[in-house]
């Protein structure tokens, strides 16, 4: 038996609609009543009807908002016959436009009321039929998937000439909640089992869908990404297909190429079904084991310059050199956030001015991990980047500027493994031609005006009494021995003596 509901606020025509026809004749049972459409709404999850007999006017809520709001919780939703008066003609055309199921005037026509039982009966039926039908071709599919011997390969209608699977994956900053989940596979369902077209399944934490006599039409997978899209409307998604095969015994393999493929999801780019491999971005394969530590050398210096394109450019070098190296999406993103957080704090301790505005994008790194494309991860972070180097940018672009900036970034880090070649990349210049510009404009080239600047903070910081081997790592020499010469090239002392006769003289 279908269950009935009926909505009115006049006591007289719920009692008189319970009555007036034989509902079990038509298959029908009456199951509940309610004044009004609040009333409905508190009573519909236990009265589960498969038709709604709705008033249309009705006070505080009426007839056609009770609709949508059913429509918005009920999968499926029942069918909805509308009760109405003489005078509702506007109500009785939004109706219409709503795709009601059937429309009554009052006072209500027994004989009308028992033709609409009779078709909505019959379309109730084939719809149960259906469900019940997709349900066991859905469950055919997942016990082929799983390796369970005993599937009812006939009863699921399952017998084509060839067989494709596809997995949907659905993507958002938020996990898709169960509910937008569920109404996206039944628009799939909609547009996939009911017009022959393949087979919705449920494979967690994907939806897939088995494609039907695929195989020589170049044309297939265009149309079914299109009806993707539409049934994921707003939902952005990505799409992997394992390839067609000839026999049903060969769809598990499809579906587990689908699944390795969905592995790799991180580097899809979206707007079409995915069938091979991605490839790692181009810079990945030029890679090498060092390339991800100078990389972030780089990033921080081209932060220190303001240069947010060859920041960009050191931040996909970065992501290249994790990619070659097998890393995890994971991995990628946790490495992004520390590296760009480090290169930010570190910044934000040489340039005071931005240390407030460093603070301010804590949340946004955080929010990386919400980030669900490669692509989109590195727009964000060249985003960051971007806007650091414009709090950072220096009025003015010509080629005194940028010496002056160079001296800046001498002396901010002379105790990094600074090169020409980083800084000049960092700065926008060809290497040789910012070393000339260096020299002329300082008198020095630029490793010995490194030099320089390191022994004079050593200087400073022997004169405090600071051991030697101390002072040669801070002021960025690994080898004592090698700043020992270094020191007594441009001091004409050792750093012992220097030391000791500047605690002489005080």
């Amino acid at each position: 038996m279908h269950r009935v509901m009926i909505v009115d606020d006049e006591p007289l025509i719920r009692e008189g609609l319970r009555t007036i026809v034989d509902w079990e004749e038509y298959g029908f049972q009456v199951a509940d009543a309610a004044g009004d459409a609040m009333e409905a709404l508190r009573k519909l999850p236990e009265a589960a009807p498969g038709l709604m007999i709705v008033d249309i006017r009705m006070p505080g809520m009426d007839g056609l908002e009770l609709l949508r709001a059913v429509r918005e919780r009920c999968r499926p939703c029942p069918k909805f016959l509308i009760l109405s008066g003489h005078a509702d003609f506007e109500y009785a055309r939004t109706a219409l436009q709503l795709k009601v199921d059937g429309y009554l005037l009052k006072p209500i026509d027994e004989e009308e009321l028992a033709r609409h039982l009779e078709r909505i009966g019959e379309s109730l039926r084939e719809e149960r039929t259906e469900a019940a039908e997709r349900w066991s071709r859905e469950s055919a599919i997942q016990k082929l998937l799983t390796g369970e011997e005993d599937v009812a390969f006939e009863k699921a209608d399952l017998r084509w000439s060839s067989y494709e699977a596809l997995l949907v994956k659905l993507l958002g900053r938020d996990e898709p909640d169960a509910k937008r989940v569920a109404g996206i596979k039944r628009r799939l369902v909609e547009r996939f089992d009911r017009t022959d077209e393949g087979a919705v399944f449920s494979a967690e934490p994907y939806l897939g869908i088995a494609l039907k006599d695929t195989m020589n039409r170049s044309s297939a997978r265009g149309r079914a990404y299109r009806l993707i899209a539409e049934a994921c409307e707003e939902t952005d998604f990505d799409a992997a297909s394992g390839g067609a095969v000839a026999s049903l015994a060969d769809l598990a393999g499809s579906y587990e190429k689908a699944r390795e493929l969905m592995k790799r999801r991180f580097l899809f780019a979206g707007g079409g079904i995915v069938s091979e491999e991605p490839p790692l971005p181009a810079d990945a394969a030029e890679a090498d084991s060092g390339a991800a530590s100078e990389s972030e050398e780089k990033l921080f210096l081209a932060l220190d310059a303001a240069n947010s394109d060859a920041a960009e450019a050191a931040l996909r070098r970065l992501g290249a050199a994790w990619l070659a190296a097998g890393a995890s999406e994971q991995e990628i993103k946790t490495g992004f956030a520390a590296r760009m957080s480090a290169t930010l704090s570190k910044l934000a301790q040489s340039r005071p001015e931005i240390r407030d505005y460093v603070q301010s994008l804590d949340s946004e790194l955080a929010s990386l991990a919400a980030e669900y494309r490669y692509d989109l991860l590195i727009a964000r972070l060249s985003s960051i980047s971007a806007r650091v180097a414009e709090k950072l940018r220096f009025a003015g672009a010509g080629p005194d500027m940028q010496v002056q900036r160079m001296i800046e970034l001498i002396r901010r880090n002379s105790a990094e493994n600074l090169k020409l070649e980083a800084l000049a990349e960092a700065l926008g210049y060809n290497s040789s031609y910012l070393g000339k510009l260096f020299k002329s404009a300082t008198g020095d080239y630029f490793n010995t005006y490194l030099d320089k600047v390191r022994i004079e903070k050593a200087k400073e910081m022997l004169r405090k009494g600071m051991k030697v081997y101390q002072v040669a790592e801070l002021v960025g020499y690994a080898n004592v021995d090698y700043f020992h010469a270094k020191f007594r090239k441009y001091v004409g002392l050792s750093p012992v003596a220097y030391r000791k006769n500047a605690a002489d003289s005080r």
